[in-house]
């Protein structure tokens, strides 16, 4: 079975009305598991998801949450297009995207990663003043081009890219 795995903050999971799995099967990914938070703006909430390998991050509007895994997908999708990946690295990353498992968070370290990436982006909602005038796209870009302590200092679009362009020619 295909399948990506969310490890969701509390706050998230009761946001959302879910109960998280117990014994979660192991992510088929590439970038692996995701981990996310409930972020409240000035205007409405805010889902960040944040890739515990890379740091890559994504945003939804939290008003949209019922269609989060395919808003997800999306929003990953065209992100990975915006980092410059080739679209047969993207599409055969996609692919693990249909189903996604909820589960609670592990790893500290991938909290605080994603505490300070929730702190831009409610900075950005702010200088935006509020979430409709917030160009989703642009922050996600230009998150993915902050060097990160976490992974050595790289940018997590250039950790992405090392990431499934290694994928693709070990396919081959």
């Amino acid at each position: 079975m295909i399948v990506i795995t969310i490890r969701c903050t509390q706050k998230l999971c009761k946001y959302l009305g879910i109960y998280p799995v117990e014994n979660p099967e192991l992510t088929t990914s590439t970038l692996g598991d995701w981990y996310a938070n409930l972020v409240p703006t000035i205007s409405g909430g805010l889902i960040v998801i944040m890739c515990e390998k890379t740091l890559l991050t994504v945003a939804i509007p939290a008003w949209e949450s019922e269609e989060l895994v395919p808003l997800f997908r999306m929003r990953l999708a065209n992100l990975l297009g915006m980092i410059g990946l080739h679209p047969k690295d993207i599409e055969s990353e996609i692919n693990h995207y249909d189903q996604a498992q909820f589960c609670k968070t592990t790893s500290r370290s991938a909290l605080g990663s994603l505490n300070d990436f929730v702190w831009h982006y409610q900075m950005m909602v702010d200088e935006a003043r509020g979430i409709l005038n917030l160009n989703l796209s642009e922050a996600e870009l230009k998150l993915s081009r902050v060097p990160c302590k976490p992974i050595d200092y790289r940018y997590p679009s250039e950790a992405a890219k090392k990431l499934l362009s290694t994928q693709t020619k070990n396919a081959c």
